[in-house]
């Protein structure tokens, strides 16, 4: 069957030998909630042939295959075929990841708050490998043109990087980071290769899990406070 979109005026049905066709209602309400309703179901076989097989399993013709849908009725659900579906993945999965941060108190001195959150990433990673799994496959399978219209505020800083800014520029105000405006990005992008990395290296060695609860906070602190120091010094003296 063609993986062309189906025709806008039709609804679009089940066709697998299991399926029973929808009861589409005229009432727009009804409509629009049964269409929310089979986008989820589509992503939720999604999401489960990402964390069996890894992003480069998932394609139109396989979540039709295995939600009894003709490949060409997904389309009325994501326009944009795979690309889309994969989005929609990436965000679900750093929604679930920004509410986990999101827990650590506000009030916290900005060296706690950052420690804190690393350590609150690393627990997220143990307690839901799976959104980290999906989170990441899908994020490195998509390409930046795939979407013509990509949703701005999730290819901008998302929530989890503003969280992390939003403790970085308290720290900078107050003098205990010393970050120019210029590394600030990048400084962001190391912290999250810490934590992230060092939630990877936990998965491969889940028998020392003890250790990295540890260690792992203690070298969170030490990358943090270094960022008091002049860290960025030889970049200074290259520069002069």
């Amino acid at each position: 069957m063609s993986d062309e979109p189906a025709a806008p005026d039709e609804p679009a049905e089940r066709d697998g030998p299991n399926s029973r066709p929808r009861q589409w209602s005229a009432h727009p309400g009804r409509r629009e909630r049964r269409h929310q309703e089979t986008r989820e179901d589509i992503l939720r076989v999604a999401r489960q042939i990402v964390i069996e097989g890894g992003a480069e399993e998932l394609t139109v013709r396989e979540i039709a295959r295995r939600a009894d849908f003709a490949p060409s009725a997904l389309y009325r659900y994501f326009e944009g075929g795979r690309p889309e579906i994969l989005f929609a993945i990436a965000q679900t999965s750093v929604a679930v990841l920004e509410g986990h941060l999101a827990r650590v108190p506000r009030g916290l001195p900005p060296t706690e708050r950052i420690v804190a959150m690393g350590e609150a990433y690393l627990r997220f990673a143990r307690e839901h490998p799976e959104e980290v799994t999906l989170l990441f496959d899908s994020l490195t399978a998509m390409e930046p043109l795939d979407l013509e219209h990509p949703d701005e505020s999730f290819l901008a800083p998302t929530g989890v990087y503003r969280l992390l800014e939003s403790a970085l520029r308290e720290g900078i105000a107050d003098g205990t980071f010393r970050i120019a405006e210029r590394d600030l990005m990048f400084v962001m992008h190391g912290t999250w290769a810490l934590v992230h990395g060092l939630a990877s290296v936990e998965r491969l060695h889940e028998q020392h899990g003890g250790v990295f609860d540890d260690r792992g906070r203690d070298l969170i602190r030490a990358f943090v406070n270094g960022l008091g120091s002049e860290w960025d010094a030889g970049a200074r003296r290259r520069a002069t």
